[in-house]
């Protein structure tokens, strides 16, 4: 049995939103930092090969991550899946240009391709016949750098699948996709998930920049850390992930102000790799009752902040109670101060009762 690693690369330079199949890109400080930290990664494995696609962000990954140890090698149809005519354009261009078919692959996004380019599905097809030849090629574990869409069209079909859901398979930024290799077939272990499981502060900075998190919302996720550090400092030693419970904490409102806000959060850390934070995340407003000890810090933390600044639990509520103009509201508002008591008093912390 063998191992692939199919990694996708880091953070290219496309901040104008135009379709960049072929168009070669270089990494921008994110994606070299990202680079690096998957160097990191491959400094635990034992490999044999490092193969990449041609464009300069996938080389550029490749050469960082293998860190002079392996030759990278280059192989043609690594490459992303083909723009076509849409190449280069943004999409509002390629909206009004051709809007039938920009309707019809948003219907039927996976085997929908630009005129001239190709599909998903098409695309992953050539990559895997790509990988397969390079397996036949080479002994021992391997890591191959590609691209995020033939990247979801080759997984979707080894996931089974059906193409219209290629983008529910998670690609994101330096992401590790896990394979097995035996007796020539493909084993999905693992999709999409970043070398840490939780994000660098580097890292953690992008994402919130990414999705233009205001000052206060900031200020507010990281009045949420310090307190759920202090709760978390009156358990026993081990028993809570805090680096974890940080990082969740930073970025628990990172989707606040659209609606179900825990919900669009969480599936954005899902999204970039992260579902360990992503799992927390998506409790933070509403504790579910298998919901773990970090999970459970969160929440309660979450409700000893108004704004950024520390208040008791009872003011907490108090203020937020003014808003519950439905009955509905008003036992949504009772199950969580419930809640919030209950994880005080099973972990017997302690709050100071602020002013």
């Amino acid at each position: 049995m063998r191992t692939l690693y199919f990694i996708r690369h880091g953070q290219c330079r496309n901040s104008d939103h135009r379709w960049i199949g072929r168009t070669d890109l270089p990494l921008d400080e994110v994606g070299l930092y990202q680079a690096g930290r998957l160097r990191q990664w491959a400094a635990d494995r034992s490999l044999t090969a490092v193969y990449s696609s041609p464009l300069s962000r996938c080389w550029e990954t490749a050469r960082i991550l293998s860190g002079d140890k392996l030759p990278v090698r280059q192989a043609d149809g690594l490459r992303e899946m083909d723009g076509g005519a849409w190449e280069g354009l943004h999409y509002d261009q390629i909206r009004t240009q051709w809007p039938e078919l920009y309707a019809a692959r948003g219907a039927h996004l996976g085997t929908v391709a630009p005129p001239g380019g190709e599909s998903f599905s098409q695309a992953g097809v050539r990559l895997g016949r790509c990988i397969q030849e390079i397996l036949i090629h080479t002994q021992g574990d391997i890591v191959i750098v590609g691209h995020g869409g033939a990247g979801r069209g080759w997984l979707a079909g080894l996931l089974g699948l059906e193409p219209d859901r290629v983008l529910s398979v998670r690609q994101p930024w330096g992401g590790v996709s896990t394979l097995t290799w035996t007796g020539g077939r493909f084993a999905v272990i693992s999709v999409g998930l970043q070398p840490d499981p939780v994000p660098p502060p580097l890292l953690l900075e992008a994402l919130l920049h990414r999705h233009g998190t205001a000052p206060e919302i900031r200020a507010h996720g990281q009045a949420v850390a310090r307190a759920a550090l202090e709760l978390a400092s009156q358990l026993p030693p081990g028993q809570t992930d805090r680096p974890l419970l940080e990082a969740a904490c930073l970025l628990h409102d990172i989707a606040r102000g659209a609606p179900d806000h825990a919900r669009q959060g969480a599936q954005l850390l899902e999204e970039a790799g992260y579902p360990a934070v992503a799992s927390l995340i998506a409790a933070h407003h509403d504790l579910p009752p298998s919901a773990g000890t970090e999970a459970r810090l969160l929440y309660l933390a979450d409700k000893l902040v108004q704004g950024n600044r520390p208040v008791s639990l009872e003011a907490r509520f108090a203020a937020s109670l003014k808003k519950c103009r439905t009955q509905d509201a008003r036992q949504a508002w009772e199950r969580r101060y419930r809640d919030a008591r209950k994880i005080l008093e099973e972990y017997h912390l302690k709050w100071g009762q602020p002013s």
